[in-house]
């Protein structure tokens, strides 16, 4: 009994102890030496909205963003392209780790349906009206350039440049899926954005150097001429393409022939269009700075390709190219040389032109 006394009294002292013990809550304030909830913390994950449109076409567009802690007038600017969801704040979030690892602000442009509807606004850069169609190039008409999405960015980044006092005068930009349609198709619609390296990773479709098919898969009514490509393929583009994203079946891939006929697969499409314009280039007599790069056992990711491609273009790291740079591309699977036209043997009826939404 002696025992038990002593081991309650002990508890009670024990359970006293623990009611002195104040329960409310520690106060925080921008003079707390924990930077758990500095403003700044947050700030460095947020956007602002800038002007980016024209009197005859406004745009107000949001940029998602993160920065390092250190922004200087100095600091690099990487421009990260959402997916057909138009989920710029979920991409950004995908880079926004790096933004403090290789000081650089990372910049998520959302290319709103609202200011640049379907794919024919975003994809497509509003290079033609959202009437068009990629078999029947008389439907849809041209747009003025300074209203496409690609010189909406430009302006974007001006304005960027003014809200955070940057000196950069040329910003790297990466794409997949959708976002990598995007990314080509500036390069070689308007050349003139001052990117410094792009990447397009895993893209759904491509734009040809065919002056028989319209856009989206050729050049016929953009008003883009030979002579053209010249700046274009004076950029330094990188098709980025990983290696498991080969299902001829995926789901938001197109099922038309015309589409299939760049490649039965994202890997096979992207492999043909830089085999194409490598092609178009030796054709012109023109510099060529366009890359192949390949990333191993990667499918259709998004998230995943962000990984490989914040490690080429902030880190520096290259894998070794997967295919051989020649004319393979110009064969079909049988060896034999393609069909001038074959891309042209597509169906009369356009499914769905921009699933490929990721």
């Amino acid at each position: 009994m002696k025992m038990i006394a002593i081991f309650l009294a002990a508890l009670f002292s024990l359970l006293a102890g623990c009611l002195a013990v104040t329960t409310e809550p520690v106060a925080y304030s921008e003079d707390s030496e924990s930077d758990l909830f500095d403003p700044e913390t947050f700030e460095r994950y947020s956007s602002i909205v800038v002007e980016a449109g024209t009197p005859e076409k406004p745009v107000d567009m949001r940029l998602w963003y993160t920065r390092p802690d250190e922004l200087t007038a100095d600091t690099p600017v990487m421009m990260v392209m959402h997916g057909g969801r138009r989920d710029a704040d979920v991409y950004r979030d995908y880079w926004g780790a790096y933004a403090n690892e290789y000081d650089v602000l990372i910049v998520a442009p959302e290319i709103s349906d609202d200011d640049f509807p379907t794919g024919w606004g975003y994809q497509t850069g509003n290079w033609v009206t959202p009437d068009s169609s990629s078999v029947d190039e008389t439907k849809g008409q041209r747009n003025p350039p300074e209203q496409s999405s690609f010189a909406a960015l430009e302006r974007a980044f001006d304005k960027l440049r003014d809200a955070f006092a940057l000196e950069a005068t040329e910003y790297d930009i990466w794409g997949h899926g959708s976002g990598a349609q995007f990314v080509t198709r500036m390069v070689m619609l308007y050349p003139q954005a001052r990117i410094g390296t792009a990447v397009a990773a895993n893209s759904g479709t491509y734009t040809f150097p065919d002056w028989t098919l319209p856009l989206r898969y050729g050049l016929k009514n953009t008003g883009v001429e030979e002579d053209d490509l010249k700046p274009s393929y004076a950029h330094h583009l990188v098709v980025m393409l990983g290696t498991a994203d080969n299902d001829p079946s995926h789901r938001l891939l197109s099922k038309l022939d015309i589409a299939i006929a760049q490649g039965a697969h994202r890997l096979e499409k992207g492999k043909n269009f830089y085999a194409a314009n490598k092609a178009k280039a030796e054709e012109l007599g023109t510099e060529f700075n366009w890359e192949l790069e390949t990333v191993y056992g990667i499918g259709h990711s998004g998230q995943k390709m962000s990984v490989a491609g914040a490690r080429y273009l902030l880190a520096g790291e290259k894998e070794r190219a997967l295919f051989p740079l020649d004319n393979e591309s110009d064969r079909g699977e049988s060896g034999e040389p393609r069909e001038k036209n074959e891309l042209l043997q597509g169906s009369g009826a356009e499914d769905d032109p921009f699933a490929d939404m990721d």
